[in-house]
């Protein structure tokens, strides 16, 4: 005799298995495995027939793995793009800073102050504009 409890939660340990540990996705998933059950035995299946079809709608362990896989990837590329822009940010001041203040030391421009504030000007729009992207692209 089918028991629904006890498949779920071998479809739970299905899922650890494959590697889907953390707590919110996993109770995501479980949360619509329950839902879907439920909305196909209110249709007229039976417990065992719900199951079987929600679990096949869902997925196979596998394939969810590596999706969520492709989503940590994706958002550690974008955290990683966004911290670039940041290091930009920070640096580009650390390097034109000082050379305006030996212009007013030295009270003209020359290669020693203009290099340094055009690589830090520059660094510093780089950053920015890394960042704005990091972010534009976190939304889409």
């Amino acid at each position: 005799m089918f028991n629904l409890e006890k498949s779920t939660a071998e479809w739970h340990r299905q899922m650890l298995a494959a590697g889907i540990k953390t707590p919110e996705p996993l109770e995501e998933l479980e949360s619509h495995l329950c839902e879907e059950i439920e909305r196909r035995m209110k249709s007229g299946l039976d417990a065992e027939r719900a199951f079987a079809e929600a679990v096949q709608q869902i997925g196979p362990a596998k394939l969810l793995t590596q999706e969520f896989k492709k989503v940590e990837r994706t958002l550690m590329k974008r955290t990683a793009i966004i911290l670039l822009g940041i290091f930009g940010i920070l640096f580009g001041p650390a390097i034109f800073l000082p050379a305006l203040a030996k212009h007013r030391d030295l009270g003209g421009w020359n290669s020693d102050i203009v290099l340094p504030a055009v690589a830090g000007i520059i660094i510093l729009l780089a950053g920015a504009g890394i960042v704005v992207y990091g972010i534009r692209r976190r939304k889409a």
